[in-house]
């Protein structure tokens, strides 16, 4: 294959499959869909495989076309980084992929100081539900439960300690809350509450039956029990705002790590790159003027 001949194919390739959308690659390509679609014929008859193929309304990559998209998609990123270092250009860009939870709680209300000190840096915020693949093609730098991929520079940013938390509302000691639990799988529904009581010796928080409220996320869980609907086990970080300001209470001070950890994770070779090196240097100023102590000396820890 004559690269220099085929590279618009390519890189055609190399958007769709970031896409997986005929339409929104030739809205960044500036080029009709038929275009797009004519590069896509063109280099499957050269490669010799099919690399999309249709699922329902949508497109998938085949398995050739993952493993072409896998090595095509940091290339030319890096063409882009390069490109933008030999002409000057005048802003960056950084894809933070980062969890709901610890987006919502602790990132955002700490932003602006980021915003203020780097106003070069477009921060392109990106929540997920469940761990992303960390890839270039994902995201640039990412905050994850699991940072053990490698290749990949990981910086502790928070250990996950879960705490019982309902409303203030709820007099205590009068009527026995409902309880939220956030594991749905079968067969581990409310686990989280079972681990609890079982290490925390609160035997009186482990319901039978069918006496269970569900959220997916903790997120969802929170507002559940700012509406007075139960009680939930949520990280304590995520809770410590409104436990502050007197909305919510600890039902027990008894504290249990996860040992799913927040970390920030960037790729080995791209630490020197200076947005991504910003970036590291905004987290841990951040984390030093942090201060974990008002709802953690409160807290007795129990190991599961």
């Amino acid at each position: 294959m004559e690269f220099r001949h085929n590279l618009r194919a390519l890189h055609t390739f190399e958007t769709v499959s970031r896409h997986l959308s005929v339409a929104a690659a030739a809205a960044e390509l500036g080029v009709t869909q038929s275009a797009v679609s004519h590069q896509l014929r063109l280099l499957g008859e050269i490669v010799g495989e099919r690399l999309l193929q249709k699922s329902g309304r949508g497109i998938v990559l085949t398995d050739a076309g993952r493993d072409l998209a896998r090595r095509l998609q940091p290339a030319f990123a890096e063409i882009h980084r390069s490109l933008a270092e030999t002409i000057g250009g005048s802003r960056d860009r950084v894809r933070l992929a980062v969890c709901s939870s610890f987006a919502t709680a602790w990132l955002v209300p700490r932003l602006k100081s980021f915003y203020a000190a780097h106003p070069q840096i477009d921060l392109q915020i990106m929540m997920y539900a469940q761990d992303p693949d960390l890839t270039d093609a994902t995201g640039d730098a990412f905050v994850t439960t699991l940072p053990r991929d490698p290749g990949y520079h990981a910086q502790l940013l928070w250990p996950e300690f879960l705490v019982p938390v309902v409303s203030s509302a709820l007099v205590s000691g009068t009527t026995e809350p409902s309880y939220i639990t956030t594991e749905l799988s079968p067969g581990k529904i409310g686990s989280d509450w079972q681990a609890y009581a079982r290490h925390s010796g609160r035997a009186d928080v482990n319901p039978g039956g069918d006496r269970w409220l569900f959220a997916s996320h903790y997120v969802v869980a929170l507002d559940m029990v700012r509406l007075g609907l139960g009680a939930a086990l949520l990280p304590d970080f995520l809770v410590e705002p409104w436990i502050r300001e007197g909305s919510l209470r600890l039902l027990h001070e008894a504290a249990m790590p996860t040992h799913e950890d927040y970390h920030l994770c960037i790729k080995e070779s791209r630490r020197s790159e200076p947005a991504l090196d910003a970036l590291v240097r905004w987290f841990r100023q951040e984390l030093a003027k942090t201060d974990r102590a008002p709802l953690r000396e409160r807290l007795r820890l129990v190991q599961p």
